[in-house]
């Protein structure tokens, strides 16, 4: 296991700034994601460390060894890309053990360490099949033996159930967090899903625009996202938001959410310093019926609900504000539908910085 921190990395591509000032640190047989969009700099930063990518600036260290410039074959690190990326003119029991034979280990240690990778990811009958003659779901456990086989000083997953169909990947999260928790070594898991991250692992980085927005363990992030965008792309579907004015009146003062909804902020004085907000709720903190005691009641429009599999998405009209709710799927509803809010689950935003201010909280 190894501890691995970055330290001010930028890196382009074009001139493009890629990655901006990255600092952060992993500590010895941690797992943890690196949380997501399309373009937001993940693969780069997991080839930086591994190895095969220099950064422009900043450094990389292993157990606080400057390893910046060491190339990649030196750095003892395993890496499954999403691409799968077999070798087409080896079997597959060859591309499993390619990292083992390139280290020079025996012939009946390389044949033990493939076997026993095999059995744990159910690909023991593969062995004689070309990589074209494998499925998606097939090729990625290959893919992931490769890597996993050797015993690596930290494994790297660069989103390595993006290319493979829904069914398949919900399984191979089992199977994935399982092989992990065997191997226990230091791991960096890149997704774009908010749900691999609370599911596959314990901390997490949060990476948007090539820049880290927040770090910490899951829960204590997705509970207190740092910013408008964290929120948004902490949720499947996004956070909603809604736009907020503070009022005073009489020596005290009031959250109005949309003109619609009034929440009492006297005992939050310092929402006194910004006159608009933005407020956000998770689709899964909106309820059918009231969960516990406190909950508002709102009545609202349907305008769509989405049926997938046990849950139900629901699309929901309140005065001329669009709001997403997502539901275990118990039947489908009529028009007009009455949700039940805890306001406790309102996130309050600053409007001109978009970073979080609080989460509300009723007074005494």
């Amino acid at each position: 296991m190894t501890k691995i921190e970055l330290k001010n990395i930028d890196r382009s591509f074009l001139g493009k700034k890629v990655l901006e000032d990255i600092s952060f640190t992993v500590e010895s047989g941690d797992f943890v994601s690196i949380l997501g969009p399309a373009n937001a700099g993940k693969s780069t930063l997991l080839r930086i460390i591994a190895g095969t990518l220099k950064p422009e600036k900043g450094k990389v260290y292993f157990d606080d060894r400057d390893v910046t410039d060491v190339p990649a074959q030196k750095r003892n690190v395993g890496v499954i890309f999403q691409t799968f990326a077999l070798y087409p003119n080896m079997s597959v029991y060859g591309n499993i053990a390619s990292p083992l034979r390139a280290k020079g280990l025996p012939g009946n240690e390389v044949d033990k360490k493939v076997k026993e990778i095999s059995s744990i990811l159910r690909i023991e009958d593969l062995m004689d099949k070309s990589p074209y003659e494998l499925s998606g779901g097939q090729a990625q456990r290959v893919a992931t033996a490769r890597a996993l086989v050797k015993d690596a000083a930290a494994y790297l997953l660069d989103e390595p159930l993006t290319n493979i169909d829904y069914k398949l990947r919900e399984s191979m999260k089992i199977e994935l967090k399982r092989i992990l928790e065997i191997k226990r070594s230091t791991i960096i898991y890149a997704t774009p899903s908010p749900e691999e991250t609370s599911v596959l692992t314990n901390k997490m980085i949060f990476l948007h625009g090539g820049k880290v927005v927040q770090t910490g363990p899951v829960k204590e992030c997705f509970d207190a996202p740092a910013n408008i965008t964290a929120g948004l792309h902490y949720s499947t579907p996004p956070m909603n938001l809604m736009d907020a004015r503070v009022i005073r009146k009489d020596g005290k003062s009031a959250l109005n959410i949309e003109g619609r909804l009034e929440l009492d902020t006297t005992h939050l004085d310092f929402l006194l310093e910004e006159d608009e907000y933005k407020v956000g709720i998770y689709p899964y903190s909106l309820f059918l019926s009231p969960e516990r005691k406190g909950m508002l009641s709102i009545p609202m429009k349907l305008e769509l609900q989405e049926l997938a599999g046990s849950e139900m998405t629901v699309r929901l009209r309140w005065n001329e504000t669009s709001l997403t709710m997502y539901v275990p799927y118990e039947r489908f509803l009529e028009e007009k539908v009455t949700v039940f809010i805890d306001p406790s689950d309102f996130y309050i935003f600053s409007k001109k910085t978009e970073g979080l201010i609080t989460r509300y909280r009723r007074g005494r």
